[in-house]
């Protein structure tokens, strides 16, 4: 039987979906793809409070057959808000996250742990309505449920203020036909064998399929990425005159700066917003002049959720830096964008936060502007691709923690973590791969000094 979330995989990739269906032993979860799913669990289950005392239709882990048939005797019992109500038709099945009967008359609402209607989620909306209206129920209307952009946390959170539902009915309504198809389409293609797909943007997008590995391992697959990348150099094509001119800009001392974040979907602090970027932890390598040691400090904040990680790390940071001509960092928009949202929220750290921002330099400017760039490197020149280009010596891959996304999903664990053990080995890591990212600005600036 198909689900609303085969259907939707399979929206995606049919591959993904055969795989799915009948080689489940070989997916491996993203970490990342695990903790997006995970949040949209909990999200889904604050959203209930939009709609309270409402009448759970799903009594084990998973609808089944039994949950849309006590739906249906909810329904009959004149229940007006039903939790996870499941229904069945041309052997597909749905469980929709709220529905809500007004007036005499239902709405679906489907929630998403996201500020906006993204075009995947409309498909989602639809088969859900494709198969509610073949089982007779008739709707009034389909909302996705979102959370309000606008919506800043001051105290408890307030779920008719956080979620905003929206109604996709009109696109909803009209793709009935192509659902309608697909599901046919789906059903034909499970009973035949193993569909041919390359892989592509459907991989990674709109989050990393759990059959990647299993993929990439085929030899078509293989073939394709090696032709990708045969014969592309290391040689760097490189402008002297405007690598010293960047580098003559820089007035000693100089702090290089990283920033770490975590990003919440439902909103942790006070002043802050759905998905605000939260700065958490950052590293500062400081040198006095071009011959002098460098010295290193950081912060990282406790995991309590009734401490707000940005106070501390605001007054630590503006006392560190206080002394640096150039502030640098690696991709200006974000420290800058991070620096302007806490000058937001605490207002009365905005002059000292602004002066941060005043003497900020960004150390990507050279390879983003192809002064420093090679044939491998192309258009792309973010640091774990520069710095192996210019220092090989140097290299994220023996870090346990060794990217900003699994850093920020490492500390969200924190907070409900107990093991004081796990507690103290996770913030070692954290420490370690922000100091690296620092770091490495330090010696990719060392190279461009050295032209």
């Amino acid at each position: 039987m198909l689900s609303k979330s085969k259907f939707i995989r399979g929206s995606i990739c049919q591959k993904s979906l055969w795989l799915y269906v009948h080689n489940f032993g070989a997916r491996a979860v993203a970490e990342s793809t695990a903790s997006l799913f995970g949040t949209g669990t909990d999200v889904g289950e604050l959203a209930r409070n939009y709609f309270p005392n409402g009448v759970m239709a799903v009594e084990s882990d998973y609808p089944t057959r039994q949950s849309a048939q006590r739906t249906q005797e909810l329904i009959a019992q004149g229940v007006e808000t039903i939790y996870e109500a499941t229904f069945i038709y041309n052997d597909t099945l749905v469980a929709v996250d709220l529905m809500h009967k007004h007036n005499g008359c239902w709405s679906l609402y489907e929630v998403k742990s996201t500020n906006s209607v993204k075009p995947e989620h409309i498909k989602d909306v639809a088969v859900q309505y494709y198969v509610v209206q073949g089982c007779g129920l008739e709707l009034e209307d389909a909302y996705l449920m979102h959370f309000d952009r606008e919506y800043v946390r001051r105290g408890a959170i307030v779920p008719a203020q956080l979620f905003k539902p929206e109604s996709v009915l009109e696109k909803v309504k009209a793709i009935q036909g192509e659902v309608e198809e697909r599901i046919a389409l789906y059903q034909n293609m499970l009973k035949g064998d193993e569909p041919e797909v390359l892989m592509g943007n459907q991989c990674s997008k709109p989050y990393t399929c759990d059959y990647c590995n299993y993929c990439s391992a085929l030899p078509c697959n293989q073939k394709e990425a090696a032709q990708s990348t045969a014969a592309l150099s290391n040689d760097p094509q490189v402008r002297v005159a405007d690598i010293q001119n960047f580098v003559q800009g820089l007035e000693y001392p100089i702090a290089h700066l990283d920033f770490e974040t975590i990003m919440p979907a439902v909103p942790m602090f006070d002043e802050s917003r759905p998905y605000q970027q939260i700065p958490f932890q950052y590293s500062l390598h400081t040198q006095q002049h071009p011959y002098s040691e460098i010295t290193h400090t950081d912060y990282l904040a406790e995991s309590n959720p009734d401490i707000d990680p940005r106070l501390e790390l605001i007054t630590q940071m503006i006392a560190e830096t206080a002394d640096a001509k150039t502030v640098l960092v690696y991709n200006i928009p974000f420290e800058r964008s991070r620096i302007k949202e806490m000058m937001r929220d605490f207002p009365v750290y905005a002059p000292p936060l602004q002066n941060v921002i005043d003497r900020m330099k960004d150390l990507m400017y050279p390879f983003q502007k192809k002064h420093y760039t090679t044939e491998a490197l192309g258009r792309k020149y973010s640091i774990k691709l520069v710095l192996p280009t210019l220092c090989p010596d140097v290299s994220y891959k023996e870090l346990e923690i060794n990217n900003g996304m699994d850093a920020s999903s490492k500390f969200l664990e924190l907070y409900n973590c107990l093991d004081e053990t796990l507690i103290a080995d996770t913030r070692h890591h954290l420490l370690k791969y922000c100091h690296l990212d620092t770091l490495a600005m330090v010696r990719i600036l060392k190279v461009l000094k050295d032209i």
